[in-house]
């Protein structure tokens, strides 16, 4: 009898412990055509010294240019290269032969998307940036599916098209996107209606695409009020400032970006429903051209193929900025999602890529 009760204690404590394994939170952030040039050497000053791409040089210049690629970086995105690199892994830079990219033979937003969130390239039918519902399913609907998240998963983004990446009529998603959508909160805190109406007395400078700052601040109402389990959330300005050749507000908007997922951060570690339990994985669509094609990308512009990828938080190994690793793609980071939310998750065309080999197991 003294046996049994050892073995049946043991195997509740084997469930307990991977029920408390799979109680995690993943917030997931995305930057929109942010080159890994930028993000693992900082500020290049072939551009910013190029009146055509900065309209104020100097200005520019104290703020992210320093004398060594180390000291322009920490000063581009200091949370990345100050927390991250120590306590996550961090992957892409091609310097280092550390390879990561896109699967998808189209090299733009939509087809990035929905890549990285539905762990397939559907070059079949994902050709374009129209406004087209996506047929394939997200790792974020699976997700919704499974009982331990399901009415815990939301989604906030600069650019209008994520409703539709991920299939906001199909999915059931609460997905805030673009310029002209509102919380979809039942009752509105007081700061979700002044982003609401933010967003209804601003200039519309892109089309269905609002400002960082204001996904940014949804996205910390939520996880004060709502307490996702699951988090999406899309930038957008760099991509923006980019195809606009405006190289000193693309810079702006990577530190910006920077600071947004520091802040998330620090927000998860001060309240104790994600303490310890939460995942950040932050990625981007796709990379840019050089030379004078760094406003474009897509196979006209060469290289805009080359992505990166960055992990930290609860299950992740500590591996800093990962050399001569990969190559990596952009479909494998649905399944890492997956991995770490412990859901049964096939993406559309029944292969399943391998989980980015982050997760410690």
């Amino acid at each position: 009898m003294k046996k049994f009760f050892l073995t049946l204690l043991a195997t509740l404590s084997f469930v307990f412990s991977m029920a408390q394994d799979h109680d995690r939170r993943v917030v997931i952030i995305m930057l929109d055509g942010l080159r890994w040039q930028e993000l693992f050497d900082g500020a290049d000053t072939a551009y910013v010294n190029n009146r055509k791409y900065a309209v104020n040089p100097e200005g520019i210049g104290k703020l992210y240019v320093r004398d060594t690629q180390e000291e322009r970086r920490m000063a581009l995105m200091p949370f990345t290269w100050g927390f991250v690199r120590q306590h996550g892994t961090i992957i892409g830079n091609r310097r280092q032969n550390s390879l990561m990219s896109v699967s998808n033979q189209y090299h733009f937003s939509y087809p990035g998307y929905s890549e990285i969130l539905c762990g397939v390239a559907d070059d079949a039918r994902i050709t374009s940036n129209d406004e087209i519902p996506n047929p394939n399913i997200s790792v974020l609907e699976a997700a919704n599916r499974d009982p331990r998240y399901q009415g815990r998963v939301m989604a906030f983004a600069s650019w209008g098209t994520v409703a539709y990446i991920l299939n906001m009529s199909r999915s059931g998603l609460p997905v805030v996107a673009g310029q002209y959508s509102k919380t979809t909160a039942h009752t509105p805190s007081e700061r979700e209606a002044f982003l609401d109406g933010m967003k209804a007395d601003m200039v519309d400078m892109w089309g269905d695409a609002t400002l960082d700052l204001i996904t940014y601040h949804y996205a910390a109402e939520a996880m004060r009020t709502l307490k996702p389990k699951v988090l999406y959330v899309g930038f957008n300005e760099t991509d923006e400032f980019g195809h606009h050749g405006r190289y000193d507000h693309y810079l702006m908007a990577a530190n910006h970006n920077d600071d947004f997922i520091g802040r998330l951060w620090k927000q998860a570690q001060d309240d104790p429903f994600y303490r310890d339990k939460t995942t950040f994985i932050v990625t981007t669509d796709h990379g840019r051209g050089s030379g004078d094609q760094w406003v474009d990308h897509g196979r006209q512009a060469p290289g805009s193929e080359y992505t990166w990828f960055m992990a930290f938080g609860n299950g992740i190994k500590p591996l800093g900025e990962t050399a001569g690793n990969g190559p990596f793609y952009s479909k494998q980071i649905a399944m890492t999602v997956a991995r770490l939310l412990g859901i049964g998750f096939t993406p559309t065309g029944g292969v399943k890529p391998e989980p980015i080999p982050v997760i410690e197991e």
